[in-house]
């Protein structure tokens, strides 16, 4: 039986997504009109983690998405258009909040190129039907280079237990800079990772334990903080806070980022952490 705090805050979660929806529109509105004439390197959220990019002279995406798609609302956006700029689009993994299968779909005649693995090609292909020659399998530990672009795919540590499905994370090294995105991490052992080498930075989806996002405090701080730690990156950005799909024992906040910023502020003040939200940007 749900709690009285379980009780609480997810009513408090509801009304929040109905202010998100209603918002929604205006933030990815501004979100495509800053992307499509950015100059420099930078990253935008449309949904949890789910980022838009522009670095070097490449407009690319990794695991675009709406938010209408995790809510299953029948709201069209003009995806085609207002993804046109789109050069490359990578994708991770088949979870329902990192694969937009409608969007997608629409973009399925432009002239840009797929990342997608394996294991990921058959259920995007039954709905989108990309044109072959525009498909790139990835192959861990085999970079891919487009444009001033080189991405370097690895086995994410998204399996844990009999919880999770297979994903790939990709190092992404453009302009003399070095930026790692590991994906849904679930199991946070560091030597599982290739070599990454230094990094500029290292995007952290936060996850502090299953159902857990009620427990006071969540189980995994220091685990979470320990494993990106360890990369000693230049700079952390936590993002995959306040994903609407979720039930509040498995949402993620801006309180629970202020306590992991507080753990790593004490392993190393020098390293620079923020959080990214959905709508908003950070240069690279």
């Amino acid at each position: 039986m749900p709690t009285d705090l379980y009780i609480q805050k997810q009513a408090e979660i509801e009304q929040k997504i109905l202010a998100t929806v209603a918002a929604y529109p205006s933030l990815w509105r501004n979100v495509i009109s800053d992307w499509q004439t950015e100059k420099g390197d930078t990253v935008w959220l449309t949904y949890a983690a789910n980022y838009l990019l522009h670095t070097g002279n490449t407009h690319w995406a990794i695991d675009p998405y709406s938010l209408y798609t995790r809510l299953k609302l029948d709201i069209q956006l003009d995806f085609r258009d207002d993804l046109q700029n789109l050069q490359l689009v990578v994708l991770t993994h088949a979870h329902a909040d990192h694969l937009d299968l409608n969007l997608i779909a629409a973009l399925h005649d432009l002239p840009i190129k797929w990342v997608i693995p394996s294991f990921m090609l058959e259920r995007v292909q039954q709905t989108a039907h990309l044109p072959k020659e525009n498909i790139i399998i990835p192959q861990p530990g085999m970079p891919i280079s487009f444009s001033d672009l080189t991405l370097t795919p690895f086995e994410a540590l998204h399996i844990r237990g009999n919880n999770g499905v297979p994903e790939l994370g990709y190092l992404a090294e453009f302009n003399g800079k070095r930026w790692l995105f590991p994906g849904d991490t679930r199991v946070y052992d560091p030597g599982r990772l290739p070599s990454v080498g230094k990094l500029d930075g290292v995007f952290a989806h936060l996850w502090l334990g299953k159902a857990c996002a009620l427990d006071d405090p969540p189980p995994l701080i220091e685990s979470f903080c320990n494993f990106f730690y360890t990369l000693q990156p230049t700079r952390i950005i936590v993002t995959h806070l306040e994903e609407s799909g979720r039930k509040a024992d498995d949402f993620w906040t801006e309180d629970h980022y202020q306590l992991v910023k507080q753990q790593f502020n004490a392993l190393d003040p020098e390293i620079v952490v923020t959080s990214l939200m959905m709508g908003h940007k950070t240069c690279l």
